[in-house]
């Protein structure tokens, strides 16, 4: 293999070292790699290592291996902690080995050494105790000097009166902007042409994530992804774990007061608190659940006292002050359900039965702001199974139920996917045992407003799927993971309604699955968990994240 090190550069911060009074030794190294002349994608091995020369020398602090590096377009990013008594003064230049993440091999080592440039010295002031310390004639208080205390471009001025600059002459920054006014107004130059980077995956943090499982639950908070039960390799679960993604950590919920053990429960957000309820177990089918509040981390038991009859594979919305749970299956097909009101903790008004939808399971729904929508879905009996492409739409405030029919629905499924635009559902992939195919990649979109249908375009979708999921961005749909004839995937799409065209998700990410759950953090897609079960009976619980890529501007210094 050969590689090159091209447009590297040395991120002007250091890593936070929890302290109050100083920053740690860690920096963040960005650079550009080239495999065989291409730039380099995929996972890579990286050995960091200090010099105090350009060439041979002696090495300085620790050795730093990063394995499995993600590396997209050939772009990374690495976090190096060589340790104290490292950046003392003297020069230093870091060398570093490639290799692939897949190999146990030597490294290759790019050439050449790349110079540390003069940020990495800020370690220095870790030690200092006054200004004298640090280097200056006189001792300043520590904390003295502020913003207000310089006049207004003082330290631009003073660099630029002994020839010097924030950044050097030939040094590049990438900007989301085309036309950015600042970077200009800065002296920068903006290069011709562009650069876009790829839609790239990411492994996070393992370190106290949740034990490993499927048919699980999970909500976004505003700052939080809330895994919470589902069924691992020791059966159904009560516990779960809080995500945050700003600061790439887990943290485990409390199971004090905790609902009993379960999996293909459903669970909401109401702002404040995460509400599961229904579900199944060794016991059988459960209509209790438990209300999760991560500010106190702790669980209050939903009201029992009028509850739906226990059921799973059902679904749940939530209308900005109830939670409405509808359809489902504990052996008979469902077509009930109830609205459970958490600022009472009670079971309000029972939902009308003028107008409902047959019962069926593994349907879906979503909630319009005004209603709940429920459409497709499976029922089963002794006579004969019925996949459906109907359904209804429930509005809570006049406890009414009108018919969701075609013409133009999509075709009869179960197992499929449904998400809310803002003014339209969109529905996709499935499952039929009486289509051509079986596992469906086609779907529709429905306007509750003129109660029409318009198709979501064939060209580009991902293979057909189900146990698949989904997420809203805003803008896009994205498909991933799943399950088919072929096998578990991890492949996926990302369809625009505004185009009516999909793009491709990349399958270098994470490994096949199903029984998945992902939240939409408003920047990314991050996944948890889900299994190869039934034929392989394995469960995950790492964590994934899916960016969009971008397009990128370079601009120079002169």
């Amino acid at each position: 293999m050969k590689y090159f090190l091209l447009l590297s550069a040395l991120a002007l911060f250091f890593e936070n070292a929890g302290t109050a009074r100083a920053q740690g030794t860690a920096f963040t190294y960005q650079g550009s790699l080239t495999d065989q002349g291409t730039p380099a994608t995929g996972l890579y091995d990286l050995r960091f290592t200090v010099y105090d020369a350009l060439a041979d020398g002696n090495v300085v602090g620790s050795v730093v291996e990063v394995n499995d590096l993600n590396v997209s377009n050939g772009l990374f990013t690495a976090t190096i902690d060589p340790g104290a008594n490292v950046f003392t003064g003297p020069p230093r230049w870091l060398n570093i080995g490639v290799r692939p993440g897949t190999s146990a091999g030597a490294y290759t080592d790019v050439a050449p050494r790349q110079a540390l440039t003069a940020s990495p010295y800020a370690i220095k002031a870790l030690s200092a105790t006054t200004a004298t310390t640090a280097g200056m004639a006189n001792s300043v208080a520590a904390g003295s000097v502020g913003s207000v205390q310089l006049a207004s471009g003082a330290a631009a001025a003073n660099l630029a009166a002994s020839g010097q600059a924030g950044v050097a002459s030939g040094g590049m920054v990438l900007s989301l902007t085309e036309n950015n006014i600042p970077l200009v107004n800065a002296g920068y130059v903006k290069l011709a042409g562009s650069l876009t980077v790829n839609d790239t995956w990411l492994r996070l943090n393992a370190g106290g994530a949740p034990a490993a499982r499927g048919d699980h639950s999970a909500v976004w908070t505003g700052s939080e992804m809330i895994v919470w039960g589902g069924k691992g390799n020791s059966g159904s679960l009560n516990d779960g774990g809080r995500y945050n993604p700003a600061a790439n950590t887990w943290t485990a919920m409390s199971t004090i007061g905790a609902p009993v053990a379960r999996d293909r429960c459903t669970a909401i957000w109401t702002g404040s608190e995460l509400i599961v309820w229904g579900g199944y177990n060794d016991s059988g089918y459960l209509n209790d659940g438990g209300r999760y509040k991560p500010a106190t981390n702790s669980w209050t038991a939903v009201a029992a006292t009028g509850a739906p009859a226990g059921r799973y594979l059902h679904t749940a919305v939530w209308s900005g002050s109830e939670m409405i749970v509808w359809g489902g299956s504990n052996g008979s097909n469902l077509n009930s359900g109830g609205r459970y009101n958490p600022a009472a903790n009670s079971w309000g008004t029972a939902m009308t039965i003028n107008g409902i939808p047959a019962g069926r399971y593994q349907h879906s729904a979503v909630w319009s702001g005004t209603a709940m929508i429920v459409w497709g879905g499976f029922a089963s009996s002794v006579t004969g199974s019925q996949y459906f492409n109907d359904g209804g739409l429930y509005r809570p405030s006049a406890n009414s139920w009108t018919a969701v029919t075609g013409p133009g629905a999509p075709g009869a499924r179960e197992s499929h996917t449904a998400i809310w635009t803002g003014s339209e559902m969109i529905v996709w992939g499935g499952y039929n045992v009486n289509s051509a195919s079986r596992y469906l990649n086609d779907g529709g979109r429905y306007n509750p407003v003129g109660n029409n249908w318009t198709v979501v375009t064939p060209a580009g979708a991902p293979s057909g799927r189900n146990n698949h999921t989904v997420v809203w961005t805003g803008s896009e749909m994205i498909v991933w993971g799943g399950f088919n004839l072929g096998g578990y995937l991890n492949s996926g799409g990302r369809y625009n309604p505004a185009v009516d065209m999909w793009s491709p998700v990349p399958a270098s990410g994470a490994e096949a699955r199903g029984s998945i759950t992902a939240v939409w953090t408003g920047a990314e897609m991050i996944v948890c968990g889900g299994s190869r079960s039934p034929d392989v009976t394995y469960y995950y619980n790492d964590t994934w994240s899916f960016t969009l890529g971008k397009l990128m501007f370079l601009y120079m210094k002169p």
